[in-house]
């Protein structure tokens, strides 16, 4: 017997602690079965060393090669290997597997488990490289060993395949723990301490994000870039040329993994590679033979670098460096088919299943520029007006001037495709070069389409920079020059049309415009300028409190938008985020404003700015003033860095909230002196005692602005003034004007408008209980409850109530139960009756009904009143 193969590799002296790791094995050690799979390069050997190393019980190693394919081979070593622990293990199972006439695998591991049954104590055992030993032969040996396992036997397993032994039914007795591909990556944080720690490289944080992102955490990825920047001038060229065609990858990947496949599945990976997802019907029509479900399920069992992109595992992607490799060494050798004629195969997949951003994709790489060209014109809709523009302006932008002259409408596509991803600055050199291609084809049957397009182009230009003269002129010449049956580019006219009636604060024309637009971009297709409508028009909707419509609204442009992740999604999230808000369901409009705020950075759109103040707005709700403080500050600068001045008013204004419910007058009155924020600067005054002023300013606001104003604004600043007028003369006057709010609010279902306002506003509230509207009355007053008690501090125990044994209160006449106390303690933590249902599974009467069994047995009437009780008794 070899003896090497029984003894583990020893720890590399630039290894990095996986601490996270290691506490999984340890964990996983109560088990049957640990299953470390994954394919080559992840470190398991290195891991699973690693724990031999650490591990406190007793420990034995058996390195796999294809010889133990034999059972009684595999037997003879997996015995040897455990006599590597105490030599009377498997003395007598060893000698046995070495008899002649030798007996069956099993009969020898009968023996051994008998003797390992009779020891005390764990012993863990771990058979690495399992993938060469396995056959159908040893994977029932295998099996044979964790169906009768003694109990103080732990087996761990690596290998590049999942082991044909029942791992479900382990799964289900909770005896396996499995680490994957997923787990072994590099985190972060891993892969900074590698790079800098146990290398001593001296990289900067984006040089080792960048090695990070491009090795997808695969750690022998890692070990080669960081052998081979050692000694480099200059390492940011090094990462950027680092990929799978690096000649030290490819050839380890050629050896290690490609090499040793069969041949179909060699001419599956090597033809497929050109593909940027796979799912089995496109690598058919790429291989020209149903080999996509054997072929995919193969690479899935083997844990051949392939990376599920859904739940159901239809699509998958090979890991980056693996596909480049695969796609350097189809390039050297094309033997099984010319690169074009692969990228046309695809290409027809894609488009004959209506992927046609992925089809493009493909008739660029073959060369084929007519395809492309009539897929990004399509059938009456351009390519650019439907769906993402980045396939087309990756195309345009590489393209030859002379190409894009030949062709005029392709200026146009270019000057689109800046526009609809935000690039505006960039839209002037096409619309240049469209202007000249066009005039020296005056002749052409279409010049006046051109023509037209080229004035709706210019229209939009002068949209992204708020120039509504020119918006207006250029939409009307595009009408003008267009034909009627160019649905696409006329829709867009009428749109920025829309857009120049906003700027000239032509609210209710705007309103017309872009609800005609809505209508005649879905019904011919044009699902960008229907979003970009939708927008605007939810807007407008919004300003005019016509919450309603403006949630249906932005709800149908998320329809339109489906899971694409483009900049406009971010202003439809906003906007669901600022609705719920004052609806005052703040779980909605909190996974709103993130998904928004996300995509706002990864796109990086100027949305953001309004997620991150809606955001503070929620953690000010909660009490949590210091991280509201510390969001609006980063937002503050952002805004100042892009000279983003409504964001900047709308962060000031969150700022002065915040600055209020903290107590900090006078920083919120410097904030507040901004004279376009009167509404913040009438709230200062009202909380500076300084009501007559505030009523004032207000006054002074509503006069000149009632008309032209945002309805939202014209609802803060009576509900304001209502506050002035009931604390410097308490009178009908205050419950008149605060009823005119309310009159506004109440068909919006408005919440926040009144509950932002603190005590103040439910103490006039109170007043009007008896008014033309109890219900919504008694439903302001009720969330009024709910976010005073989120924001009352808790207070230390009294003393006496402190010396108490744990567990006592003082005495009640008539004691809570069990359920009454965890629904206070869930009235404590600010919930609603309908989240106090939800989390604990009753209808929403059974928990008004133990609400009013506790204010019974507190003798209190309200919430606040309960919670304070509650405290006092120290019953929490």
């Amino acid at each position: 017997m070899l003896a090497t193969k029984l003894f583990a590799p020893p720890p590399s002296p630039r290894s990095v602690e996986r601490l996270r790791l290691t506490q999984r094995l340890d964990a996983g050690l109560r088990g049957k079965l640990t299953l470390v799979c994954a394919p080559a390069g992840f470190g398991k050997s290195t891991l699973l060393g690693a724990l031999v190393q650490a591990c406190e019980h007793p420990s034995a190693w058996l390195s796999l090669d294809v010889e133990e394919r034999d059972p009684n081979r595999f037997v003879a070593y997996l015995t040897a290997s455990l006599r590597s622990i105490s030599a009377d293990l498997g003395e007598g199972a060893l000698a046995l597997a070495q008899a002649r006439p030798r007996p069956s695998p099993e009969a020898v591991l009968v023996h051994l488990i008998n003797r390992l049954a009779k020891r005390r104590g764990r012993l863990v055992l771990v058979l690495d490289d399992y993938q060469l030993a396995s056959s159908p032969e040893v994977d029932a040996v295998l099996a044979f060993l964790i169906d009768n396992m003694p109990a103080p036997l732990h087996l761990v397993l690596a290998s590049r395949e999942v082991p044909a032994i029942a791992l479900a039914r382990l799964r289900a007795q909770g005896q396996l723990l499995e680490i994957g591909q997923d787990d072994l990556r590099f985190q972060a944080e891993e892969t900074r301490l590698f790079l800098n720690q146990s290398m001593s490289l001296g990289l900067t944080e984006p040089q080792v994000q960048a090695l990070d992102a491009r090795t997808e955490g695969w750690p022998a990825g890692l070990q080669m870039a960081a052998v081979s920047l050692a000694g480099q001038s200059d390492a940011d060229r090094f990462i950027r040329s680092f990929t799978g065609s690096h000649r030290v990858v490819l050839d380890y990947l050629l050896e290690e993994v490609l090499q040793r496949q069969p041949a179909d599945i060699q001419a599956f990976l090597l033809s497929t590679s050109i593909l940027d997802r796979l799912c089995p019907e496109l690598c058919d029509a790429v291989m020209q033979a149903e080999v996509g479900h054997a072929c995919l399920r193969h690479l899935e069992q083997s844990k051949l670098f392939v990376v599920p992109l859904d739940d159901e595992r239809r699509w998958v992607r090979y890991h980056h460096l693996f596909g480049a490799a695969l796609q350097q060494r189809l390039r050297e050798t094309q033997a099984l088919a010319p690169l074009p004629a692969l990228h046309l195969r695809a290409c027809a997949w894609y488009e004959a299943n209506g992927m046609v951003s992925q089809a493009l994709r493909h008739a660029v790489a073959a060369g084929d520029t007519a395809r492309a060209i009539q897929m990004v014109q399509g059938k009456g809709m351009p390519l650019y007006f439907l769906e993402d523009a980045e396939p087309v302006l990756q195309w345009l932008q590489g393209q030859p001037p002379e190409l894009l002259d030949a062709h005029p409408p392709l200026w146009l596509m270019l000057a689109w495709s800046y526009l609809a991803t935000s690039l505006h600055s960039e839209m002037r050199a096409p619309m240049l070069g469209a202007e000249a291609a066009i005039e020296s084809a005056a002749a052409h049957p279409a010049y006046r389409s051109w023509r037209g397009e080229l004035n709706a182009v210019r229209a939009w230009e002068a949209v992204a920079r708020g120039d509504a003269l020119t918006i207006s002129r250029e939409a009307a010449l595009a009408l003008e020059w267009l034909p009627q049956d160019n649905l696409a580019v006329r829709t867009a006219a009428h749109c920025a049309l829309g857009v120049a009636h906003q700027f000239s604060g032509d609210r209710l024309a705007a309103q017309q415009v872009y609800g005609d637009v809505v209508t005649m971009a879905d019904a011919c297709g044009n699902r960008m300028i229907s979003v970009v409508a939708s927008i605007a028009l939810g807007h407008l909707q919004e300003n005019d409190n016509q919450l309603h419509l403006a949630a249906r609204t932005y709800g149908r442009a998320l329809q339109t938008l489906g899971d694409q992740p483009h900049g406009v999604a971010c202003e439809v999230h906003l906007g669901l985020a600022r609705i719920h808000y004052e609806w005052d369901d703040l779980p909605a409009a909190t996974v709103h404003a993130e998904k928004s705020s996300r995509l706002a950075a990864l796109l990086e759109c100027d949305a953001g700015l309004g997620a991150d103040v809606l955001l503070a707005q929620i953690l000010l709700s909660r009490a949590e003033t210091d991280a509201a403080l510390g969001l609006l500050t980063k937002a503050s600068t952002a805004a100042q860095t892009r000279n983003q001045h409504g964001g900047r008013l709308a962060i000031a204004h969150a700022q002065v909230q915040a600055l209020l419910q903290t107590g900090e007058l006078i920083a919120a009155a410097q904030l507040a002196q901004d004279p376009a924020l009167p509404l913040a600067h009438a709230w200062v005054l009202l909380a500076r005692g300084q009501a007559l002023q505030a009523h004032e300013c207000l006054t002074a606001f509503l006069d000149a602005s009632r008309a032209s104003a945002p309805a939202s604004d014209v609802l803060r600043a009576l509900l304001l003034d209502a506050l002035a007028l009931d604390a410097f003369d308490p009178s009908e006057a205050a419950l008149a004007v605060l009823e005119e709010a309310m009159a506004l609010a109440e068909p919006q279902g408005c919440v926040r408008a009144f509950v932002d306002l603190g005590r103040p506003m439910q103490r006039l509230l109170t007043k009007a209980t008896q008014d033309a509207r109890p219900r919504y009355t008694a439903m302001l007053l009720e969330a009024m409850e709910i976010q005073l008690v989120a924001l009352t501090p808790i207070a230390p125990p009294p003393k006496e109530a402190a010396e108490q044994p744990a567990g006592t209160v003082r005495a009640m006449a008539d004691p809570l139960s069990q359920r009454e106390l965890q629904i206070l303690t869930l009235i404590c933590k600010g919930l609603s009756n309908q989240e106090i249902g939800q989390q604990i599974f009753l209808s929403l009467s059974t928990v008004k009904w133990h609400n009013q069994n506790i204010f019974d047995k507190l003798d209190v009437q309200r919430r606040t009143e309960a919670v304070a009780r509650a405290r006092e008794l120290n019953l929490l």
